[in-house]
């Protein structure tokens, strides 16, 4: 199997370094050269858990909270006055 070329920029990096660019979802040219370096590292599942970890945290917007705030607030005005 051929040798895959590794980036200088990158090998200079530690592996929590190495990490969180991975996490960063970087594009292009530099996903490229961070895949080859966890590879190159053995952080494959380490990089995994990270990205598994991450989809986690963002799974709802801004705007999926205003809207029930809104339906909240629009709850209370119409039939919060005989609570109060």
């Amino acid at each position: 199997m051929a040798k895959l070329m590794r980036s200088k920029k990158f090998q200079g990096l530690s592996d929590a370094d190495i990490l969180k660019r991975y996490k960063a979802k970087p594009e292009a040219e530099a996903l490229h050269f961070l895949v080859v370096e966890i590879d190159e590292r053995g952080l494959r599942e380490q990089a995994d858990s990270q990205a598994k970890q991450a989809n986690k945290k963002s799974r709802h917007s801004i705007f999926y909270y205003l809207f029930y705030l809104l339906i909240a607030a629009l709850f209370l005005g119409r039939f919060g006055k005989g609570l109060f």
